[in-house]
């Protein structure tokens, strides 16, 4: 029997105020067989430079799990969990943002989030909110499953 891993990409978009609509292109679900790397990519329609943008995923089943952010200077930060196992990286002339997770297992399948966090927002005195199906939110990386 064949295993596999099975990713799906979604741009979610957090805002405190009325903003500009961002697009997101993405090749639907993408399948890895264990042990392969999982390379996929954001493109959006604002300028990553500007923003900074937070992955997380969600297993069948579970709620999000944090991954980590890239700022629009270009800070990277993982969550200790992802820590070796995840690269971020970016091409701004393209307005792409890369995902790259190394040896794929059954447990990684899920749906991927790429987040776009409001250049308005100021996560040091509110807190980063991501709420999905209002059933989840991460609040400064921590994840509360009720709302």
């Amino acid at each position: 029997m064949r295993s596999f891993c099975i990713v799906f990409l979604v741009l979610i978009s957090v805002s405190y105020v009325l903003s500009q609509t961002v697009t997101l292109e993405q090749p639907g679900s993408t399948v890895v067989k264990p042990s392969q790397t999982l390379k996929t990519t954001c493109k959006v329609s604002v300028s990553v430079t500007i923003h900074t943008w937070h992955w997380a995923r969600q297993k069948t089943g579970s709620g999000l799990e944090y991954i980590g952010y890239i700022t629009g200077s270009g800070g990277i930060n993982y969550a200790s969990t992802f820590q070796g196992k995840v690269t971020f990286t970016r091409e701004t002339s393209k307005n792409e943002l890369y995902f790259e997770m190394s040896n794929m297992r059954n447990e990684d399948s899920g749906i991927y989030y790429c987040v776009k966090q409001d250049a308005h927002s100021d996560n040091r005195k509110s807190g980063l909110v991501i709420k999905t199906h209002n059933k989840t939110e991460i609040r400064d990386g921590k994840i509360n499953s009720a709302l």
